[in-house]
Order: structure tokens, then C-alpha cells, then sequence
């Protein structure tokens, strides 16, 4: 029985397709390596070809990739670890989850996209106090003073 977390996921770079069928993700480290083997092949098609103009192409090709594949490898990696989820069961009131119903729908997006956005958002949020302790204690204070 193969386990569940050990679905492959298939991250298209520009050129290539990097497959992932470990439980943990690619570092970054691990995708740069792909794709510098994917540069090391498009040099060696690159040498392998009679043509010049095409294999001018190639290099140019190579090249290209090259200098942007830094930034890709971090992209890359990055999209592997968000993309590595968990199940949450809750229960909510009945009008709630009709609401939420009804907001994915008008948005055309999966009630469980929808959610997973509010709770991403709400994480993300910096909390503050909805009052400080200054504030409370001057609060009060003041009611201390105007029931005298």
C-alpha cells in the first residue's frame, strides 16, 4: 500500500519538469543541481550539433538559463514546501459554513481554497492588542473618578 504523502509533484521550470516523490521537499540546493544537470545537457546538445546556427541557438539557450538559475532554484523550492499541506477537520455553525459556501461560489473558487486563504491571511495578520494595558488602566481610572 503506498503511502499517501508520497504523491509525486511535477514543478515545470522553463525548460524542464522537476518530478518530487520524497515525503520532504527539494532544498534549494537540490533543485539547483537539477537544473544545472539541465544546462549541462542543453551545452552537450549544444556540442553535439552540426549546425552552427542552432548550436549558437543552444548556448545562447544555456546560457540563459544559467544566469537566472538562482532565482528559479529558490522559486522552485519555495513552491515544493508551500505546496506540501495537511488535512483540518473543525466543525462550524451551519450559517457559517453556508456563508463560506456561498463566498467561494461567488468567487468560483473550491470552499476549501476560500478557507485556506482566510486562515493564510489571518495568520499572517500582526495581532495587536485590541487595547493595551495603559489603555485599560486609564479606562479605569476614569470610570473610578466619574462614579465618585
Amino acid at each position: 500500500m503506498a503511502d499517501e504523502r508520497c504523491r509525486p509533484a511535477r514543478l515545470s521550470g522553463r525548460q524542464g519538469v522537476i518530478a518530487v516523490t520524497d515525503t520532504e521537499a527539494m532544498t534549494k540546493n537540490q533543485v539547483l543541481a537539477k537544473l544545472r544537470e539541465e544546462v549541462a545537457e542543453l551545452r552537450g546538445l549544444a556540442d553535439a550539433e552540426s549546425d552552427a546556427a542552432r548550436r549558437a541557438d543552444r548556448l545562447r539557450l544555456a546560457d540563459a538559463r544559467e544566469a537566472v538559475i538562482e532565482d528559479e532554484a529558490e522559486a522552485i523550492a519555495t513552491e515544493i514546501a508551500e505546496s506540501q499541506q495537511t488535512a483540518l477537520s473543525l466543525r462550524v455553525p451551519v450559517s457559517l459554513s453556508a456563508a463560506l459556501k456561498a463566498r467561494a461560489e461567488a468567487e468560483q473558487i473550491p470552499t476549501s481554497a476560500l478557507v485556506r486563504r482566510i486562515l493564510t491571511q489571518a495568520m499572517n495578520q500582526l495581532s495587536a492588542p485590541v487595547l493595551t494595558v495603559e489603555q485599560v488602566e486609564e479606562i479605569a481610572r476614569r470610570v473610578y473618578r466619574e462614579s465618585a
